[in-house]
């Protein structure tokens, strides 16, 4: 497995896989560009063509090969990533076995795809489902768009789903119930030694499960892979005293903040378009996309999470979200946008009118409809909008309610550029000076201190904090490193100064290395090296050291400079060493004839180390 492995790595560029997600620049030997795994404005993401690795050295300290990329990036198991990247190296794998944990995703995968073919056939194709079908086609809906979105039917029954995929596919009822299809029930009874001592009475388990979609239109919920993740099941009367909505919950391949409803379907419109409109339910999606607004997804609520600002980034950075006017003073649906500022996507909002929701809208009106989202303004411009179509701007009072609603809104933008706009135009409006609308702000955040979350930046691990003689030796090592000039590290010099034993050890089986061939190959030395060591060998290679190891003049300025501040710092810990042997060889009590041999001794290197460290620094 591991030579298949090594192959494929050989046969995928990984800066040219990265690129197709992640815009890199050229910088020295590496290439840099903005974290796809949390939201920065300087570029901390750098990529080692050499070493064929990456690593954030910004909040999320993540790194790794292109199997861990693709892993987190997709957010699938490494089985599915090494599919993936085989099939793009077109190397068939012979020998790869997955773990449980892929072989149970793939097994409710299989489960949820096969139960959205079965009610999709329903509703399309049996009797059981004609009364939905009646209904969804009067809602509007072409036979194309149930088609294209793969809606189904869950009849009124307890087991029908069971009768087809435990009773026909084979499949177990415990699985169907850890995918969210089924929910158990003990249907069992109770047994009395005599009828009137009831502290004899023990009890008969009998499990048995029952469907939990029944009577239901059908919407399958897919990731952005198309993978069958879960499903929502609405009810088709809606006089019936049950939830309008029932959806899958949680499960192992369902997590409802990482999901756009309809992204698979659209994701393509989207990148065509450079632009996400947002909506809230899966009809307001369909409807939208038989209008002509195909770039469309909906994120189920009002608000948008993390999960999904940070998956709709991979396709585009601008997005409109649908809102009615009274959604402005909504708090999840500003946390939704604040998501999206964090996350660096340009929101810009669709006043809906002309019906109650954008399903209604685009049913009554489609031209009206793609009016809408093409009048779509910033954000931050409709909810100063908003504020002063409810309150008056010209009272007291009017502006205490303007400024109690816009405090927050303006005081969580992220750009400071645009706060500064948007905080200009607020004084404006209001007709006061803008120095007190940015102290009423700050009054404002000192009285709401930010709070970290995973939203300002997943964080899964601290980047390490180096002293500052490992800071030193890091960057000589990455510097011959890098450079190619790997015998410089060998000089008796520069062994004499690398004192942190990782950095020590790789340059000791470096010398082991060069004996046996003159050829700097980083992939021929990492293979000697401890498995230990091997993170911190790859660390070398990513640090940003620009033309430095490009231009032979600016390495070797840079090399010297190295040397001198490595030697000067040694020269001072040592110093402060004979310092502290000095005093408490004096502050001995009693003190010997010998101690006075040693303390001379000690003063006498003493002067010599500050003799060379004046040297030194002249």
């Amino acid at each position: 497995m591991a030579d298949q492995l090594d192959e494929i790595k050989r046969k995928v560029d990984i800066v040219e896989l990265i690129s197709e997600v992640v815009p890199l620049k050229k910088a020295g030997r590496n290439f840099k560009g903005l974290c796809p795994f949390h939201s920065e404005k300087t570029p901390s993401f750098v990529v080692s063509p050499e070493r064929q690795i990456w690593h954030c050295f910004g909040a999320c300290n993540e790194g790794g090969d292109i199997f861990k990329f693709v892993m987190k990036y997709e957010n699938i198991e490494f089985g599915e990533a090494l599919k993936e990247l085989a099939k793009r190296a077109g190397v068939k794998l012979t020998s790869y076995r997955p773990s449980d944990a892929e072989r149970q995703k793939q097994l409710f995968y299989e489960i949820n795809h096969l139960a959205a073919e079965f009610y999709h056939y329903l509703l399309l194709n049996h009797p059981a489902g004609k009364k939905a079908l009646v209904y969804i086609l009067g809602r509007g809906i072409s036979k194309d768009s149930l088609e294209f979105f793969g809606l189904g039917f869950s009849p009124n029954s307890w087991d029908s789903l069971q009768k087809f995929l435990v009773g026909k596919k084979g499949y177990r009822a415990d699985d169907l119930e850890k995918v969210g299809l089924v929910i158990q029930r003990d249907t069992g009874y109770a047994i009395r030694d005599t009828p009137d001592k009831i502290q004899n009475t023990s009890h008969v388990s009998r499990i048995t499960y029952y469907d939990r979609f029944r009577n239901r239109l059908m919407f399958p919920l897919k990731d952005h892979r198309g993978n069958v993740c879960g499903f929502a099941g609405r009810v088709l009367d809606p006089l019936v005293k049950e939830a309008k909505y029932v959806n899958t919950a949680e499960t192992p391949v369902y997590h409802k903040s990482d999901l756009l409803y309809g992204l698979f379907e659209t994701y393509r419109e989207i990148k065509k378009a450079d632009q996400a409109i947002l909506v809230e339910g899966e009809l307001d999606a369909i409807s939208s996309f038989q209008a002509g607004v195909k770039n469309i997804a909906a994120i189920k609520g009002s608000a948008l999470t993390a999960g999904q600002a940070q998956l709709l980034g991979r396709f585009t950075k601008n997005i409109s979200l649908a809102l009615d006017r009274d959604t402005a003073g909504d708090q999840a649906a500003r946390r939704g946008i604040e998501t999206a500022d964090i996350f660096g996507l340009a929101a810009n909002v669709i006043e809906v009118k002309g019906g109650k929701d954008p399903d209604e809208v685009a049913q009554k009106n489609p031209e009206l409809w793609r009016q809408l989202v093409g009048k779509a303004v910033p954000v931050y411009d409709y909810f100063l909008d908003s504020a002063f179509t409810r309150f008056d701007g010209k009272t007291g009072l009017g502006k205490r309610q303007i400024g109690e609603e816009l405090m927050p809104v303006l005081a969580k933008i992220a750009d400071n550029i645009v706060k500064a706009h948007y905080t200009q135009q607020l004084a404006q409006r209001l007709g006061l000076d803008e120095e007190a609308i940015r102290a009423e702000i700050g009054r404002w955040e000192k009285a709401n201190p930010s709070k970290e979350t995973a939203i300002t930046a997943k964080v899964t691990g601290e980047p390490e904090k180096l002293t500052r003689r490992e800071i030193l030796e890091q960057h000589l090592l990455a510097l011959c490193f890098q450079a190619g000039k790997w015998p410089a590290l060998r000089k008796k010099e520069v062994v004499a100064l690398v004192k942190v034993p990782r950095f020590g050890r790789i340059i000791e089986v470096l010398g082991e290395y060069l004996k046996e061939s003159k050829i700097a190959d980083s992939a021929a030395l990492g293979q000697k090296l401890p498995e230990e060591l091997l993170e911190t060998f790859n660390h070398l290679y990513l640090v940003d050291l620009g033309d430095l190891v490009t231009d032979e003049e600016e390495f070797a300025k840079e090399f010297l400079l190295t040397m001198t501040q490595l030697k000067n710092f040694d020269l001072k810990e040592k110093l402060k060493q004979r310092e502290e042997e000095i005093k408490m060889l004096e502050n001995k009590k009693p003190f010997a004839a010998s101690d006075q041999e040693k303390l001379d001794q000690l003063q006498a290197e003493f002067r010599d180390l500050a003799s060379n460290l004046d040297k030194l620094e002249v």
